[in-house]
């Protein structure tokens, strides 16, 4: 299965927006209180999942990416992400050595995938995320020959983890559009992110409520995708961390365990 090697780089840049954005939910709770949408709308037993237990990931579900950073720029190594008491912790350092892998049994056309994330304050150079990528899109700022991308969780803020968006991806590989939502959270405490993808519609949740809608036909990945998690180094927006938080600090993105969903 290739879907590694496909997903080991992603898209460098956020294109500008050309579709209408979709509304934007109120705020989560501050308390970080942990309800999950598959709890909420039940979706019953996962098919697959993985809490992280272990002392190491699993070789024959995970993909370590090990080369070039984000856009070419840093590293992606190995060494940067660990299991260690029950959760998995990728780690970045101010000199772009990050981390990321993909989730090989985690790949199929439609389904829901949840997983329960926290991350630190850090520079805002480090963008934690959570994405769904064709399975065949290789590598580069777009999937190769279009299919979609979707980021149902991404962060791109000033280091101080208060807010997340959701990216729905689509349109040809030159000419790609998006659709965008952003909720105001402490991202510092555990939330349950997840994304329901069906023949109709993409629907983002977090802690169990519904923060992103499509269902435009256009907007819907054609084919196969697979989840990815990846913490990707943006050294040019250093500059835009806030006075508070230290750009030197490693950044850190946890994610406690992570499950999909037939529909």
């Amino acid at each position: 299965m290739a879907l590694g090697a496909s997903m080991g780089v992603r898209r460098c840049e956020k294109p500008p927006v050309t579709a209408p954005t979709a509304p934007t939910t109120p705020a989560a709770s501050a308390t970080g209180a942990l309800t999950t949408a598959a709890e909420k709308h039940g979706w019953g037993r996962p098919v697959e999942d993985d809490d992280f237990t272990g002392k190491r990931l699993d070789p024959d579900d995970w993909t370590i990416y090990d080369g070039p950073g984000h856009a070419g720029k840093g590293r992606r190594s190995p060494s940067a992400v660990a299991v260690r008491g029950g959760v998995l912790t990728i780690t970045g350092t101010p000199d772009g050595t990050t981390g990321g892998l993909s989730w090989l049994p985690g790949a199929r056309k439609h389904g829901r995938w949840e997983a329960r994330v926290r991350m630190d304050r850090a520079c805002a150079c480090y963008h934690p995320v959570l994405l769904l990528w064709p399975v065949r899109g290789g590598g580069g700022v777009a999937p190769r020959g279009g299919g979609g991308e979707i980021d149902y969780l991404e962060v791109t803020d000033d280091g101080t983890r208060r807010s997340a968006l959701f990216f729905l991806h689509y349109g040809s590989e030159r000419e790609h559009r998006q659709l965008s939502t952003r909720v105001e959270t402490d991202l510092t405490r555990w939330h349950a992110f997840a994304v329901e993808w069906t023949s109709r519609a993409v629907t983002g949740y977090i802690d169990g409520r519904v923060w992103f809608r499509s269902d435009d036909p256009a907007t819907l990945p054609p084919g196969k995708m697979g989840q990815a998690i990846q913490l990707d180094w943006f050294p040019e927006d250093a500059g835009r961390t806030h006075r508070d938080v230290p750009r030197d600090a490693r950044a850190t993105l946890q994610v406690d365990w992570i499950r999909m969903y037939r529909l």
